[in-house]
C-alpha cells in the first residue's frame, strides 16, 4: 500500500479546517444587553468598579452595569440611592426604597429606548477619596450622556456624586451607597433614573 505524501495530508487537513470555519470572519451576533461583556474586570480593587461602571455605560451593558452595585444576596449592606434635590422633590415616593433591582430596571429601560450605535458615555472627574477601615468613599463631578430616543428629554446629565464602596461576601468591591447632587443647571442623573424607571 502506497503512503500518501505528506503535502497531500497537510492540504486535506487545511481544507477540512477551512471548510469548518468558513464563517470565521463573518460578523458575530450582537450580544444581548443582559449579558456580561468582555470588558468587565473582577472588581478586586475599588478603582476597577469605577472603570467597570464607565465601560458598562459606554457599551450599554445592563449586566455589567448592575454588577457594579451591591447585591443583597452577597452583602449585608445592600445598595441604596439618595437622589439629587431636583429629582427628590418631584419623585420622593419613587426613590424612598430604591434598590439594586430598581437600578437595573432603570438602566435596562434606558438602553431599550436607545437607537443602535447611539452615543453613550460617563465622564467622572475625581474630587476626593476617603479610606475607612471597611469602605472607600469616592466623590466625583460627572457628565452622563445617553442619546436615547425619547423626545423632549435631555440627553446629558451633569452633577456631583458620592459612591461608598464595600467588599461583599465574594471578596469583591461593590457600590453600596450612591448620593447624587445637582450642581449645575443641567438635569441630574437622578432625573434620568426617574424618567426611565418604568
Amino acid at each position: 500500500m502506497d503512503r500518501v505524501p505528506r503535502w497531500k495530508v497537510t492540504f486535506l487537513l487545511a481544507a477540512a479546517l477551512t471548510a469548518g470555519a468558513c464563517n470565521i470572519f463573518e460578523p458575530r451576533t450582537p450580544e444581548s444587553p443582559a449579558q456580561s461583556g468582555l470588558d468587565f474586570r473582577p472588581p478586586t480593587d475599588p478603582a476597577i468598579v469605577i472603570a467597570n461602571l464607565e465601560s458598562a455605560v459606554e457599551q450599554k451593558s445592563v449586566a455589567n452595569y448592575v454588577s457594579c452595585f451591591a447585591d443583597p444576596a452577597k452583602t449585608n449592606r445592600p445598595f441604596s440611592f439618595q437622589p439629587a434635590s431636583d429629582a427628590s422633590a418631584q419623585y420622593a415616593g419613587l426613590f424612598s426604597s430604591w434598590s439594586n433591582a430598581n437600578e437595573q430596571e432603570y438602566f435596562q429601560n434606558l438602553v431599550a429606548k436607545t437607537l443602535s450605535g447611539a452615543f453613550s458615555s460617563l465622564s467622572l472627574v475625581s474630587k476626593s477619596s476617603i479610606i475607612t477601615p471597611d469602605s472607600v468613599i469616592y466623590s466625583y463631578d460627572y457628565t452622563f450622556t445617553f442619546e436615547h430616543s425619547v423626545p423632549a428629554f435631555a440627553k446629558t446629565a451633569r452633577g456631583s456624586l458620592q459612591f461608598t464602596l464595600v467588599v461583599d461576601n465574594s471578596n469583591f468591591w461593590t457600590i453600596s451607597r450612591w448620593m447624587d447632587y445637582a450642581s449645575t443647571s443641567d438635569p441630574s442623573w437622578s432625573l434620568f433614573k426617574a424618567k426611565f424607571s418604568n
